[in-house]
Order: C-alpha cells, then sequence, then structure tokens
C-alpha cells in the first residue's frame, strides 16, 4: 500500500480492530476473528484502501491460522489414537507404562499452545502498528493480498 495520505484515527482504529479480533480465534474456534475481519474488509473496502488491505491481511491471516489449528489437533488426535493400537495389539505388554506413541502425542499439546501464542502476539503487533498509522505487513500474506487487491 504506498499511499501518499496517512490513514485517519478512524481509519487506523478499524485497521486495528481487523488485527485485534484475532483474540476472538481464541473462543470461537477461529471464525469469530475471520468473521470480524470480513465484516470490516466489507463495510471499509469502498471507503479506504488503507482499511481494506489490513482487514483482507488479517482476515487470511486468521484463515490460515485456523487452518494449522485444525493439522495441530488433527496430529495430536492421530497420535492418541495411534497409541491405542498397541494395547489392542499386546494389551498385556502395556501394563505399567503407555506406549512412547502416546508421550509423542502429548508432547504435542504444549507445540500448538506456543504456535496459537504466537500466532496472536504476531497479529496483535499488527493491530499495533496499523493503529499507529503505519504501513503493516504480514510475512508472505501482506504481498499476496496486496496483489489481489490491486
Amino acid at each position: 500500500m504506498n499511499e501518499i495520505t496517512k490513514p485517519t484515527q478512524d481509519e487506523r482504529l478499524v485497521a486495528a480492530l481487523a488485527h485485534a479480533s484475532v483474540i476472538l480465534g481464541l473462543f470461537t474456534s477461529g471464525m469469530g476473528g475471520i468473521t470480524a475481519a470480513l465484516v470490516i474488509w466489507v463495510t471499509q473496502k469502498e471507503r479506504s484502501r488503507y482499511v481494506a488491505f489490513q482487514a483482507m491481511q488479517a482476515m487470511v491471516y486468521q484463515g490460515i491460522a485456523m487452518l494449522l489449528g485444525i493439522i495441530g489437533w488433527g496430529c495430536y488426535m492421530c497420535g492418541v489414537v495411534g497409541s491405542l493400537i498397541p494395547f489392542f495389539v499386546n494389551p498385556g505388554a502395556y501394563q505399567d507404562t503407555p506406549p512412547l506413541t502416546f508421550f509423542v502425542s502429548l508432547g504435542i499439546i504444549p507445540l500448538i499452545f506456543l504456535v496459537v501464542g504466537v500466532f496472536i502476539l504476531y497479529g496483535l503487533w499488527g493491530a499495533l502498528r496499523a493503529f499507529q498509522g503505519r504501513d503493516f505487513r504480514y510475512v508472505i500474506i501482506g504481498h499476496l493480498v496486496e496483489r489481489y487487491l490491486e
């Protein structure tokens, strides 16, 4: 977004809200943040190029985050189910301790929470930068969205 004019206070606030809607994803399995960014984009795309760009980025970013969350939890579930197979094949061998795959699948949980935390912090960083009126771009996503909106 190579605009000469600086965004107004209202534009900066709405753009920041689009990025900050990443917080809603925590309580709505990702859909709340995506929906909020979509509503902001739809209502503002004709009014402000700055807000439209920031909202579209936030929407795509949160969609990718939701997809990665689904993949992460899917890996966890596959690990848990996979660790149950040895129980059924040879139940006597695992009376004292579960198979190693069970512990590996448990190790995925903190990794998922770490990735979610990083995604949220990066989204909030985008909100801060947008609120300051700066041109914020998510890595890779920003350039793809800019091409789409041209």
